[in-house]
């Protein structure tokens, strides 16, 4: 029962939201896959929050090694990680991340969840007057193999753009009967640095991303977005929003699972 209490109460059926401060990357992805097995016990959780110092993150699958320079991102004071999730490249620095748990069977498939969640988010970046939508379903919609390019390099079905701009790159993974779904939300586009830590230098790729700083002037609290993304995802998934903590076993279960996100066995496997 411990995994479910929030604030020394259970609702189950609500949505159980979570708002971090700044982080490093190892905290970050351990607390997320940390979350999937409170989804395991059938409750869902929105959470965000945002890095410190800034990361570069690797898809679970994708090849770095040899690919990108962990030394360059040292010396600049970058931290470096691998995400649970699969996907891409991305620098995560003046942005909000937003992951979903839940249990895997909630919304059906990868693809109709993917969806469902992909709206939410756009539906609360219009509140706040973002030019946001979801990108239509193509008949060529396979995904890009998880090579060495950025995830805000090529916006795909489903995802969220702004005026044809990706905004938003997520990733999902699905295990032991949960999923998670996380992405960055970006506040200002700082994208160009997955290309500046390739080995051998950027390629001077203009990465079709974009941030809300292009949409919203003055750009809005980040507390002003957080709560517009909360409301909107409670009304999609036909939840009443419940504002949480972590509970004591999910932290040490975090505490657990970040020694491996720290590990260069794991950052750089592949």
């Amino acid at each position: 029962m411990e995994l479910l209490r929030g604030r020394g109460r259970l609702n189950v059926g609500a949505l159980r939201c979570l708002v971090h401060g700044p982080a490093p990357g190892a905290w970050n992805m351990a607390v997320d896959e940390a979350l999937m097995d409170t989804a395991r016990c059938g409750r869902v959780t929105l959470r965000l929050y945002q890095w410190e110092p800034g990361c570069l993150s690797f898809g679970r699958n994708q090849t770095a090694r040899g690919r990108y320079d962990g030394e360059l991102a040292a010396r600049r004071g970058i931290d470096v990680v691998r995400r649970p999730t699969g996907g891409r490249s991305v620098f995560h620095h003046r942005e909000i991340t937003y992951s979903v748990t839940a249990p895997a069977d909630e919304w059906g498939g990868l693809r109709q969840a993917y969806l469902r969640i992909n709206r939410a988010l756009a539906a609360g970046l219009r509140d706040l007057g973002v030019p946001a939508a979801v990108v239509e379903e193509r008949r060529s919609s396979a995904l890009p193999r998880p090579g060495p390019r950025a995830c805000f390099r090529d916006p795909l079905p489903g995802e969220v753009v702004a005026r044809n701009r990706k905004l938003v790159g997520s990733a999902q993974w699905r295990d032991g009967g949960a999923l998670l779904q996380h992405g960055s939300l970006l506040l200002h586009n700082d994208q160009a640095m997955v290309e500046e830590l390739r080995i051998g230098g950027s390629e001077g790729v203009d990465l079709p991303a974009t941030g809300l700083a292009e949409h919203l002037d003055p750009l809005p609290p980040v507390e002003t977005v957080v709560d517009a993304l909360a409301r909107a995802f409670a009304t999609e998934l036909g939840r009443e929003r419940d504002r949480a903590e972590l509970t004591t076993a999910e932290r040490s279960m975090a505490g657990a699972r970040m020694a491996r996100y720290r590990r260069d066995e794991w950052t750089w496997r592949r």
